[in-house]
């Protein structure tokens, strides 16, 4: 447990940091971020104490346990500041997992009068849980004498080889992409009219594809087609594979099954909203054009900012973005959701089977991108998508024993394991809010879209009794 121990105390002790400088935007307040440091710090570098000493290895178990650890532990870090600015326990949580998850739910109204400390703080939390947390944690972990590599496998389900020789620098190279790509979000943002508060806010919200925003309004509040425009870019951007960024930029290599697929997906149904709103609810061109792409690529990025109630434009597309809510971006982005490359592999798996049916004595074997898939990648698939619907189900069904209605329980669940944040009706829709759902849903959405964050199986695997037995 001692590696496990000091990994933990050494995360708590980067995130109290940025407390200090966030405090500094709350003047007058009674020190909740001050306060939240004090805690924080003492408990991440007692526990770096405690179990400082010899080398730090880690068997494959203490990896899991680790990963599901960390979650743990950063939830309470990033509940804290909350609670002592006076929030209620489970909108504490609940507003913490929602952030560190990038999930977007929030259970605070009155945004625009809220202290910029804990706008500001939400918006932090949204970018490090993007993939600030994960790639610290594999720049860290090879000096310490640990393979930060299998960490990054656990909680990434990219299928790629390393692009980089060592975990130290794949992190390295990850952090300067995505630090980078947040710095031009800003700066794009501040240069469409934004404040430099604003700005920064929302870059880090977006290129996390989080959702998180200082207004009420969402990015209803900037009228504005720039801003709108740059939201879209990077919400893309943030939804796309950072390994395959690394490879383009060390090879020229462009190509990427997954990037493909994904891009023409999202241009076939952007394209159909876009007619049906021009023709079916006689919306000017060019406003159904930027409201479309911005709505598709806010649902499917797991994103959820919205410009508008995308809910009041017919059945036809409140059935849509409850699709779109499971699909999700790249697998190895800042995204959520079932992810573009396991639709791919389900389809070519689906394929795989009504050719053996065909033809009961042929050999087929599949490929992504130029790479046979073998069997086990197409059992792994098949159960993450199984497993991820019977939990969307089970979680909607304890929603509607705390008293929601049928339609906002399925919405809610699926949109926390998928970690979008905003779902469908009017509730918990995109101008919706989740302050008036019942503490039973709270906290059972809090765990839901931890769940949705560690992809499912990382945490059961944890708590599966015979993990413990071997």
């Amino acid at each position: 447990m001692r590696p496990i121990l000091f990994v933990n105390g050494a995360v708590l002790a980067i995130i109290s940091l940025p407390l200090l400088v966030i405090e500094m935007l709350n003047p007058g307040a009674d020190l909740p971020f001050l306060k939240a440091f004090g805690v924080i710090i003492f408990l991440g570098l007692g526990l770096m104490l405690a179990s400082r000493g010899g080398k730090i290895d880690f068997t494959h178990k203490q990896i899991f346990i680790l990963t599901a650890s960390i979650w743990i532990v950063l939830t309470f870090a990033a509940t804290l500041p909350f609670y002592l600015y006076g929030m209620r326990l489970p909108d504490a949580v609940f507003e913490a997992s929602s952030g560190i998850t990038t999930t977007g739910a929030t259970v605070l109204a009155g945004l625009d009068d809220l202290p910029h400390s804990i706008l500001m703080w939400r918006a932090f939390l949204q970018w490090l849980g993007g993939i600030g947390i994960v790639v610290t944690a594999i720049a860290l972990l090879p000096f310490l004498g640990i393979g930060g590599m299998q960490l990054f496998r656990t909680e990434s389900s990219e299928l790629s080889e390393k692009e980089l020789p060592s975990a130290a620098k794949l992190a390295t190279t990850t952090l300067w992409v995505y630090s980078a790509m947040t710095v031009a979000c800003a700066i794009a943002y501040i240069i469409g009219g934004m404040t430099v508060f604003d700005g920064i806010a929302h870059a880090f919200t977006t290129v996390s594809t989080g959702g998180y925003s200082t207004h009420d309004k969402s990015f209803g509040y900037f009228d504005s087609a720039w801003i709108h425009w740059t939201c879209i870019f990077f919400m893309y951007l943030g939804s796309l594979p950072f390994l395959w960024y690394i490879r383009v930029i060390r090879t020229g290599q462009i190509w990427s099954e997954q990037v493909t697929v994904y891009t023409i997906g999202l241009t076939v149904v952007i394209v159909i909203l876009i007619l049906w709103l021009i023709h079916g609810h006689d919306i000017e061109t060019e406003v159904a054009i930027r409201q479309s792409t911005f709505s598709v690529i806010s649902v499917v990025t797991t994103s959820g900012f919205a410009v508008t109630d995308y809910t009041q434009w017919g059945h036809f597309s409140v059935a849509l973005f409850f699709f779109l809510i499971f699909i999700g971006g790249c697998t190895g982005s800042t995204s959520g959701g079932i992810k573009i490359m396991r639709f791919i592999i389900s389809a070519k798996m689906i394929r795989q089977i009504v050719r053996k049916q065909i033809y009961p004595n042929g050999i087929f074997s599949e490929k992504y991108d130029g790479k046979k898939i073998s069997d086990n990648i197409f059992k792994g698939v098949a159960s993450f998508v199984l497993v991820t619907f019977l939990t969307f189900i089970f979680f909607a069904m304890l929603l509607m024993i705390s008293g929601l209605d049928f339609v906002t329980s399925l919405s809610a669940s699926a949109a926390a394991v998928t970690n979008v944040g905003p779902g469908v009706g009017h509730m918990v829709g995109p101008v919706g809010n989740y302050a008036n759902v019942h503490d039973l849903a709270k906290w059972s959405l809090s765990f839901e879209m931890i769940l949705g964050r560690l992809e499912i199986f990382t945490l059961l695997i944890f708590l599966s009794p015979r993990f413990w037995r071997s």
